[in-house]
Protein backbone atom coordinates (compact mmCIF):
# COMPACT_ATOMS: atom_id res chain seq x y z
CA UNK A 1 0.00 0.00 0.00
CA UNK A 2 0.94 3.59 -0.01
CA UNK A 3 1.67 3.94 3.66
CA UNK A 4 5.29 4.49 4.60
CA UNK A 5 6.36 1.12 3.20
CA UNK A 6 4.37 1.50 0.00
CA UNK A 7 5.63 5.02 -0.64
CA UNK A 8 9.24 3.95 -0.12
CA UNK A 9 8.73 0.92 -2.36
CA UNK A 10 7.13 3.10 -5.04
CA UNK A 11 10.02 5.55 -4.93
CA UNK A 12 12.56 2.72 -5.11
CA UNK A 13 10.95 1.04 -8.11
CA UNK A 14 10.73 4.41 -9.85
CA UNK A 15 14.41 5.05 -9.10
CA UNK A 16 15.58 1.69 -10.51
CA UNK A 17 13.34 2.11 -13.54
CA UNK A 18 10.91 -0.76 -13.03
CA UNK A 19 7.15 -0.69 -13.31
CA UNK A 20 5.21 -0.61 -10.06
CA UNK A 21 1.55 -1.03 -9.24
CA UNK A 22 0.45 -0.04 -5.76
CA UNK A 23 -2.63 -0.03 -3.58
CA UNK A 24 -3.57 3.28 -2.09
CA UNK A 25 -6.52 4.49 -0.07
CA UNK A 26 -6.43 8.21 0.60
CA UNK A 27 -6.75 10.76 -2.25
CA UNK A 28 -3.66 12.71 -1.16
CA UNK A 29 -1.60 9.51 -1.56
CA UNK A 30 -2.89 9.14 -5.13
CA UNK A 31 -1.65 12.66 -5.89
CA UNK A 32 1.76 11.94 -4.42
CA UNK A 33 2.17 8.69 -6.37
CA UNK A 34 0.92 10.29 -9.59
CA UNK A 35 3.63 12.92 -9.12
CA UNK A 36 6.15 10.07 -9.06
CA UNK A 37 4.92 8.88 -12.46
CA UNK A 38 2.61 6.12 -11.23
CA UNK A 39 -0.50 7.59 -12.86
CA UNK A 40 -2.76 4.76 -13.97
CA UNK A 41 -0.76 2.28 -11.88
CA UNK A 42 -2.56 2.77 -8.56
CA UNK A 43 -5.43 0.70 -7.20
CA UNK A 44 -7.84 2.06 -4.64
CA UNK A 45 -9.44 -1.02 -3.19
CA UNK A 46 -8.80 -2.45 0.24
CA UNK A 47 -10.99 -5.42 -0.79
CA UNK A 48 -8.90 -8.43 -1.88
CA UNK A 49 -11.21 -9.52 -4.70
CA UNK A 50 -11.51 -6.03 -6.15
CA UNK A 51 -7.73 -5.63 -5.85
CA UNK A 52 -7.15 -8.83 -7.82
CA UNK A 53 -9.56 -7.79 -10.58
CA UNK A 54 -7.99 -4.32 -10.87
CA UNK A 55 -4.43 -5.63 -10.76
CA UNK A 56 -5.17 -8.29 -13.37
CA UNK A 57 -6.51 -5.57 -15.66
CA UNK A 58 -3.33 -3.51 -15.12
CA UNK A 59 -0.94 -6.32 -15.99
CA UNK A 60 -3.19 -7.63 -18.78
CA UNK A 61 -1.90 -11.01 -20.01
CA UNK A 62 1.51 -10.68 -18.34
CA UNK A 63 2.55 -11.81 -14.89
CA UNK A 64 4.47 -10.08 -12.11
CA UNK A 65 8.00 -11.04 -11.09
CA UNK A 66 7.93 -9.55 -7.62
CA UNK A 67 5.32 -8.49 -5.05
CA UNK A 68 6.00 -6.67 -1.79
CA UNK A 69 2.96 -7.25 0.41
CA UNK A 70 2.01 -5.89 3.81
CA UNK A 71 -1.73 -6.61 3.60
CA UNK A 72 -3.35 -9.83 4.78
CA UNK A 73 -6.09 -12.29 3.86
CA UNK A 74 -7.15 -12.26 0.20
CA UNK A 75 -4.25 -10.00 -0.80
CA UNK A 76 -1.76 -12.82 -0.27
CA UNK A 77 -3.68 -15.29 -2.44
CA UNK A 78 -4.40 -12.60 -5.01
CA UNK A 79 -0.76 -11.61 -5.17
CA UNK A 80 0.25 -15.22 -5.78
CA UNK A 81 -2.30 -15.41 -8.60
CA UNK A 82 -0.60 -12.45 -10.29
CA UNK A 83 2.93 -13.87 -10.01
CA UNK A 84 4.57 -15.71 -12.84
CA UNK A 85 6.40 -18.98 -12.35
CA UNK A 86 9.60 -18.33 -10.43
CA UNK A 87 8.29 -14.98 -9.14
CA UNK A 88 8.71 -13.89 -5.54
CA UNK A 89 6.25 -12.62 -2.97
CA UNK A 90 7.99 -10.81 -0.12
CA UNK A 91 5.68 -10.60 2.88
CA UNK A 92 6.30 -7.93 5.49
CA UNK A 93 2.87 -8.07 7.11
CA UNK A 94 2.28 -9.69 10.48
CA UNK A 95 -1.25 -11.04 10.07
CA UNK A 96 -2.19 -14.22 8.21
CA UNK A 97 1.36 -15.04 7.13
CA UNK A 98 1.22 -18.30 5.18
CA UNK A 99 2.66 -21.50 6.60
CA UNK A 100 5.24 -23.49 4.63
CA UNK A 101 2.67 -26.26 4.16
CA UNK A 102 0.07 -23.92 2.67
CA UNK A 103 2.67 -22.34 0.44
CA UNK A 104 3.82 -25.70 -1.00
CA UNK A 105 0.26 -26.56 -1.96
CA UNK A 106 -0.54 -23.20 -3.53
CA UNK A 107 2.22 -21.84 -5.73
CA UNK A 108 5.33 -22.29 -7.80
CA UNK A 109 6.54 -18.87 -6.73
CA UNK A 110 8.92 -18.11 -3.87
CA UNK A 111 7.54 -16.70 -0.64
CA UNK A 112 9.70 -14.79 1.80
CA UNK A 113 8.31 -13.57 5.11
CA UNK A 114 10.38 -10.80 6.69
CA UNK A 115 9.86 -9.60 10.26
CA UNK A 116 11.09 -6.04 9.86
CA UNK A 117 10.70 -5.24 13.55
CA UNK A 118 13.08 -7.98 14.72
CA UNK A 119 15.39 -7.50 11.72
CA UNK A 120 15.80 -3.82 12.56
CA UNK A 121 16.53 -4.64 16.20
CA UNK A 122 19.28 -7.08 15.15
CA UNK A 123 20.82 -4.96 12.40
CA UNK A 124 19.73 -1.30 12.64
Amino acid sequence: GAGGVGLAAGEYTHWVGTRASVTVGRPYKHWYLHGMGLRGETLSSRDGGAFLAGAAALVRASRLRFVLNSLSADFIAGSFALLGEGGCLCEIGKRAVWSAERLRSASLARYVAIALDSTIEQAP
